[in-house]
Formats: C-alpha cells, structure tokens, sequence
C-alpha cells in the first residue's frame, strides 16, 4: 500500500506542469495556486472532520505558516517557471528535490550526508547549468530561477511537516496547512488588487478542478503517508522520475521539443539524484 502512496503521488506531481501550461497565459498564476489550495484544502478539511485528532491550538500557527511556504510560495514560483519556461523543464528543475531535502535533513539535524551525497549534490547543480543553457524555444532564464528556487523552497516544506504529519497524521495535518495557505493567499490577492474570477470555459474549469483536488488535495495526502513510512529523504525518491514522466506528458499532450543537449542535462541531474 505504500508503494501504491509513491505512484499516485509520482503521477498527479508530473502531470501539474503539463496540465497547467495550456491556461498559464489565460489564468493569472497567482490566482491559480490560490485557487488549488483553496479548493483542496477544503477538500481536505472535509474529510478530516471525521478525524478523532485535533490540532494542539500552539501548534495551528506554525502549521499555517509551514503551509504558507508551500503554497504562497514554492507553488507561485512554481507557476511561474511553468510560464516562462517548458512544462517539461520547470518539472526537471523541481525534481532536484531529493537533493535539498538531503541538504536540509543534514542542516537540521535530520540525517547525515555521505560523499555520495554530496557528490549527487554537486553533480546536480551541473546538471542544472548544462539544462538551462539548453537554448530550447520556450525556456527562459528567469523560468530557471523560478524552478530551482520553487524546488528549495518545497525541500523545506518537507522536512518541516514530517513531524506534524506523524503527530497528527498526513490529512489532518496538510489539511490546515493547506487550508491556511489558501485562505493567506487569498487576502494577500485582496489587499494587492489581483483577486479576480477569470472568464474559463468547461475544460479549463476542470483543469483547476484536477489541480485543487487531485494535485493538491489527493497527492499531498499519500505524499505525507509515504513519509510516514519511508521518511523524507527516501519518500523524494517520486521526484527521480519526474522529468521522464512529465517530458512524456508534454511531448505527448503539449508538442514540445526536446533537443540533444536538453536530454543530456536532464539525465545528469537524474544520475545525481540515485547518488547515494
């Protein structure tokens, strides 16, 4: 059942690239990560009424705050690589995750790296370089920033929630947190003038559906169970496969291309993350 949590989780996390790209010039990106976390956070706080556990009123804060990082943050810039760049490399760059999680795990106290690991870490970062300098039509530097920087901050959100998810349990847990992020989101859109409804047809309503509901809602729940049972740093493992997945999906449904050198860094930074 747990292997069962890493492929749903592996699936809908590859397939938010692609399916967001088509609207991404039609629906502000902003309004999209507070769309997705609103809705799938009361997704999730549906289902978690039925919880006997309640949240320790010291600890609803930083669970707000913890969602805010994730969903204010990591998801806007995530978007945002997905606007400025190719579906299939804003995924690439987001499945250096493992990598930071790793990082993260050693600069918290959480795990220890081995040279392995920091040569992954290294190669990587190479793999990074070799893939943005690709000079694909649709990839931009600014694209590139806005991945890395969305994969760093999600690492982060990882290892930060695993002992709530663990004291709590994975839904009620990325239930708050993801409810949180999306009620923030929506008063920093009020206060800044960004809140409006776009005009979308049938399709484009569903896509926002699957992005609320099924990326942010349905993922983030076996995500964190995986990480109960497999830990943070081996749960990002999902993340290894990522940029295959995803370029298919976007070779397949987008029609974007993919050159010699684009391959070439996407299996560098592949390689780097079974380092050990």
């Amino acid at each position: 059942m747990h292997y069962f949590y890493l492929v749903v989780t592996l699936l809908f996390f590859s397939s938010i690239e692609v399916v967001t790209k088509p609207v991404s010039g039609k629906i502000d990106p902003f309004f999209l990560t507070f769309f997705r976390f609103l809705i799938g956070g009361s997704f999730l706080m549906f289902f978690s009424l039925f919880s006997k556990k309640r949240i320790e009123s010291r600890d609803l804060p930083k669970l707000a705050l913890i969602g805010c990082l994730n969903g204010v943050i990591s998801m806007s810039l995530l978007q945002l690589s997905v606007k400025y760049s190719n579906a299939s490399t804003a995924a690439t760059l987001v499945a250096m995750n493992p990598l930071y999680v790793s990082l993260f795990s050693q600069l918290l106290g959480k795990d220890r790296l081995s040279k392995g690991k920091w040569f992954g870490v290294a190669l990587g970062a190479i793999g990074v370089l070799v893939l943005s300098s690709a000079n694909v039509s649709g990839d931009s530097p600014l694209g590139i920033v806005f991945g890395i920087s969305a994969s760093i901050s999600f690492a982060l959100y990882t290892i930060l929630m695993k002992d709530f998810s663990n004291r709590y349990g994975p839904l009620l847990a990325t239930s708050v947190s993801t409810f949180a992020a999306g009620i923030v989101y929506g008063l920093l859109l009020v206060i800044f003038g960004r809140l409006s409804l776009p005009d979308v047809n049938w399709y484009e309503g569903l896509i926002l559906l699957y992005v609320g509901i099924g990326v942010t809602g349905v993922a983030y729940v076996t995500f964190f169970k995986a990480i109960q049972h497999f830990g943070p740093v081996k749960t990002s493992i999902i993340f290894y496969l990522k940029p295959a997945v995803a370029s298919f999906l976007a070779f397949l449904l987008l029609s974007e291309t993919i050159n010699a050198q684009k391959i070439v860094g996407t299996i560098i930074v592949v390689v780097s993350l079974f380092l050990k």
